[in-house]
């Protein structure tokens, strides 16, 4: 019993000194860029169930990203509204993100389940090539709908999504 709360002692004291410093508020979005201009897009469509894709800046090379493509972009997330809720550009970084499941279905990576990206998030990744830039406009139905609460203090159900992408590398080419 001893060595019980000598051990619950450290991992409390490792626990407060880990939240120190912490902004209880959330990230830092004060380094994203300012939204991509939609009014200059090199291209625009919008899909049957109402997702919009606006191609700011044509990418290069050969290959498209497809579902099975591992990819690493830059990216925000904004509400209708404007207000941040994701964002590769949190508290002052600028590191690209890396996803892996461009599938609509759940994958086994050998260690692990990894799930799918929403809909809309992922559909718009699709068909974009290296270096390329879009805004991708996501219904509530092709995002979280009604179904679960959003992330980082954000319900985002029933919300239309925009996201600023930027695909910096496809990781796995066809």
């Amino acid at each position: 019993m001893k060595h019980f709360k000598h051990l619950a002692l450290i991992l409390l004291a490792l626990f407060l000194l880990q939240s120190c410093g912490q902004d209880p508020t959330g990230p830092d979005y004060s380094n994203a860029p300012a939204p991509y201009d939609t009014t200059s897009a090199v291209s625009s469509t919008t899909s049957e169930d109402g997702l919009k894709i606006y191609v700011i800046e044509e990418g290069y090379g050969a290959f498209e990203v497809v579902s099975r493509d591992q990819v690493r972009i830059r990216f925000t997330g904004r509400t209708a509204d404007g207000r941040i809720f994701d964002s590769s550009y949190a508290n002052g970084f600028s590191t690209p993100r890396t996803f892996r499941n461009l599938t609509p279905v759940p994958i086994n990576d050998g260690f692990s389940q990894i799930s799918p990206l929403i809909d809309g998030f992922r559909r718009g990744l699709l068909g974009m090539r290296q270096g390329e830039k879009r805004t991708v406009v996501i219904p509530p139905e092709l995002g979280y709908g009604d179904s679960r609460e959003g992330t980082n203090g954000f319900d985002l159900r029933n919300d239309t999504l925009i996201f600023d992408i930027e695909l910096v590398e496809i990781l796995s080419l066809q």
